[in-house]
């Protein structure tokens, strides 16, 4: 797993998920952290700026990556690289393969969710008078 100040397209692997493990059958343990802003996943759509990210660092190398989200296709033969952001959540696959062969498939059943954090009254009034 990334150290926890292992950038990922401008958020931190920290900011993400907390006491991160990943088992040889791909069952990811730790706490994810509900994150928001993140337009380093997704500049276009901000639908997908917020949400449970899982960042991983692929070791297996090769020319192509595909990811499977609960086995249907999602990215398909895109160039290979190291660092990657799965926006995920606790009852999703993801399968990677390199080169159109597998290589694990992740499950998120074991790990835990961190609720949306509401928006405090305190925070509501302070925002209330910077617009004023």
């Amino acid at each position: 797993m990334p150290a926890a100040g292992q950038d990922f397209y401008g958020k931190t692997a920290g900011e993400m998920i907390t006491d991160a493990w990943a088992g040889e059958d791909g069952t990811v343990t730790g706490t994810f952290h509900y994150v928001t802003g993140y337009t380093g996943f997704n500049e276009t759509e901000p639908a997908e700026q917020e949400g449970y990210y899982f960042p991983f660092v692929l070791t297996k190398s090769g020319a192509t990556m595909t990811f499977k989200k609960n086995g249907d296709i999602s990215k398909d033969s895109i160039p290979w690289e190291a660092d990657n952001v799965f926006r995920v959540t606790q009852g999703d696959t993801f399968e990677v393969l390199v080169d159109g062969n597998h290589v694990v498939t992740f499950n998120f059943t074991e790990a835990v969710f961190e609720p949306k954090a509401a928006k405090t009254a305190s925070k509501q009034r302070a925002k209330s008078r910077a617009a004023s």
